[in-house]
């Protein structure tokens, strides 16, 4: 059975952080000393709220939907899709309005009802591939 608790906070995650734009939520959900782990190197806060900065300029009228959970220990892990509009900003991708789609999944881990450590895993390839950012017919596809 998956916590409520900790269900909550990944719902508020999505729907606060990511569909409203809203960084004070991270202050709420994290701990003082929080790391999201990425390709490229340990986060604090204030990365993730200088990213939705650019995340909301980028893209606008996300819908997310939480497909899974898994509960293990202090760790929840959820996979996810989002469906968001593309206004621009990325690449010097021109931009249509295209409607697009992200999938992933995000592993939090908590520590005294809040999360500590977080770790994503995304489909940004395939988003860049959906707005034409890569050569037609360059790779196969299964």
């Amino acid at each position: 059975m998956i916590s409520p608790e900790k269900k909550m906070v990944a719902e508020r995650w999505f729907h606060e952080y990511f569909t409203q734009g809203n960084v004070e939520v991270i202050d709420e959900l994290t701990t003082e000393d929080f790391v999201y782990h990425s390709r490229i190197g340990d986060n604090p806060r204030e990365t993730m709220k200088r990213f939705m900065e650019w995340y909301r300029s980028v893209f606008h009228d996300d819908e997310w939907e939480l497909n899974d959970f898994i509960e293990q220990e202090n760790k929840l892990a959820v996979r996810y899709t989002g469906w968001m509009t593309y206004k621009g900003g990325w690449f010097d991708i021109p931009a249509n309005d295209q409607r697009v789609k992200e999938t992933g999944m995000m592993i939090f881990l908590f520590e005294g009802g809040r999360v500590k450590e977080l770790w994503c895993e995304n489909s940004d390839a395939a988003i860049l591939n959906e707005l034409g950012a890569f050569k037609k017919d360059t790779h196969e596809v299964f």
